[in-house]
């Protein structure tokens, strides 16, 4: 096995990191690292987690959960998402609107300009209903 492990990776080098957003289904959340850094993880709310540098205490990721809630939130105002691509920002403005106090509008004002550009494809994602 090691070496099949050895020759694949000789066959596939890694292309290195790329900030790219990720979402996964089975839990609906969403994943970004603008970094590839060591980090750890800080919850802000039940909609954010960051990712903070091990060495610097900067935030280097995020994790955006209830995806498919906001969506649906959305949808009881009458806004209806029709784009292939959602903006990471748009989850994040949401959250700040419903922060409880300083500190986590604090670490949204931090996650938006992060996040700002990033997108994930809405093909598959179906609000909840409500």
């Amino acid at each position: 096995m090691e070496q099949d492990l050895k020759q694949y990776l000789a066959d596939h080098p890694s292309k290195g990191f790329r900030a790219v957003p990720h979402y996964f289904p089975a839990g609906d959340y969403v994943t970004f690292y603008v970094k590839d850094e060591r980090c750890f993880a800080e919850r802000v709310d039940d909609l954010l987690t960051v990712f903070l540098s091990s060495e610097t205490g900067e935030m280097v990721g995020c994790k955006i959960k209830g995806i498919k809630h906001l969506l649906a939130a959305l949808g009881v105002f009458g806004v209806v998402v029709s784009s292939a691509d959602l903006a990471l920002e748009l989850f994040c403005v949401m959250g700040k609107s419903s922060a409880k106090d300083r500190d986590q509008r604090r670490r949204y004002d931090e996650a938006i300009p992060l996040v700002k550009g990033a997108v994930i494809g809405s093909g598959g994602i179906v609000p909840a209903s409500t």
